[in-house]
């Protein structure tokens, strides 16, 4: 029963892609791909809409948050031009190493979330919040 159900699922997502012009290597290869985007879609829609996991997804920004800010306050900062995250985030806190560059990022991220994009990239005349010793 259980081979059966797993043959339906592989279906379900090559189905989709099946064309006469393709091969099979690129009705399997869509058909990843198909999947691989549900599961992205699953995911942010389960970080939205269920309570529970967006909880779940919180619990690295919490961590990050406890361990870097025992001592810290933010600052307001004014992006210039050609600034970087890290480069803000090594001008208000000194002698940090790269995993701490890495809490440090989240914190930035989870505190400027409409200023700053996904891929950690920010427009100059931006005000952004940042940890500071």
């Amino acid at each position: 029963m259980k081979y059966c159900l797993l043959f339906l699922l592989v279906l379900f997502f090559i189905a989709p892609n099946v064309d006469n012009n393709k091969s099979i290597s690129q009705v399997f290869r869509d058909g990843f791909y198909d999947y691989i985007t549900c599961l992205d879609e699953v995911s942010s829609y389960a970080y939205k809409n269920i309570p529970l996991v967006a909880k779940l997804y919180e619990i690295p920004y919490k961590n990050a948050y406890n361990k870097i800010m025992s001592d810290r306050t933010f600052t307001k900062h004014l992006v210039v031009s050609g600034e970087t995250i890290d480069d803000i985030i090594k001008k208000y806190n000194y002698d940090i190493s790269n995993e701490d560059l890495k809490y440090f990022r989240k914190i930035v991220y989870k505190e400027n979330i409409n200023i700053i994009s996904d891929d950690y990239n920010i427009e100059a005349g931006q005000y952004i919040v940042v940890p500071s010793q």
